[in-house]
């Protein structure tokens, strides 16, 4: 998209202090310094551009509550993110960071954190200071073990970790009193965590296309709270008979959705 089009857009915004602007698949590949000028944006859509500089006029946009930046060319956050202090929602997905700068634990008013194909090897170290977050997809990265702190993420909902190289679970994941919905296939976990059937508001856990290869009545009947269990594609190759599982329906075993 023609530059000054995009500049006439900010001009606007800017001359009627418009809260919501959505510059979304507009081929921009740098933020001019217009970007400053948006003091009272609340939320703004960056999403399906071709952004690769770090984009720092944003840092100053303290009433911004929605940022969406995913499918860009991003590589590095700017430095003093942090100041963005009403943040509620951030979608960086499917842009090649490989790293996250420990300054997005500073969100702290984050609500939702969107992490989809972003080359990631780790979590940042302090992501338990995430307090009020609610909701987290870290899918399709290359994470092997999760942060110590991340069972500090006390009021965390919903989780979605599918698609990277976990072979387990924190011990003390028990701890995410909140979870209701955890996402973990096609990783390479190879038996079920003990540590899921501790979780008292776990109502949905989805672990296709791991290497599970048993489960054991006991951790059956310990999870018989749940809603929906999604055990597809592993390596269970015989079934007990009081599973009652045949091949095309999923039945309702212990009071709940259980999937093989």
């Amino acid at each position: 998209m023609d530059l000054l089009v995009v500049e006439e857009i900010l001009h606007r915004a800017i001359e009627n202090n418009h809260e919501t602007i959505n510059l979304s698949h507009r081929n921009i590949a740098v933020l001019s310094n217009s970007f400053q000028n948006l003091k009272n944006v609340k939320r703004l859509l960056l999403n399906d551009n071709q952004i690769m500089m770090p984009p720092s006029e944003l840092t100053d946009l303290v009433k911004l509550e929605e940022l969406v930046l995913n499918n860009n060319k991003l590589t590095l956050l700017p430095t003093g993110l942090c100041k963005l202090s009403n943040l509620t929602y951030l979608n960086l997905s499917h842009n090649p960071l490989s790293v996250l700068s420990e300054e997005i634990c500073q969100l702290s008013s984050l609500h939702q954190l969107w992490l989809v194909d972003c080359q990631l090897i780790n979590l940042p170290s302090n992501i338990g200071n995430l307090k009020y977050l609610r909701k987290l997809s870290a899918r399709e990265n290359y994470l092997e073990s999760l942060p110590s702190s991340f069972v500090e993420l006390e009021n965390l909902t919903w989780l979605c970790l599918s698609e990277n190289t976990l072979r387990d679970l924190p011990k003390t994941f028990y701890k995410l009193k909140s979870l209701t919905h955890l996402n973990v296939n096609q990783n390479q976990i190879r038996e079920v965590p003990e540590c899921v059937s501790e979780l008292p508001n776990l109502a949905c856990l989805l672990m296709k296309s791991n290497f599970i290869k048993e489960v054991k009545d006991d951790t059956i009947l310990a999870l018989s709270k749940l809603t929906k269990f999604d055990l597809r594609d592993n390596e269970i190759k015989e079934k007990p008979s009081h599973w009652k599982v045949n091949s095309t329906n999923p039945i309702d075993t212990y009071n709940f959705t259980f999937t093989v």
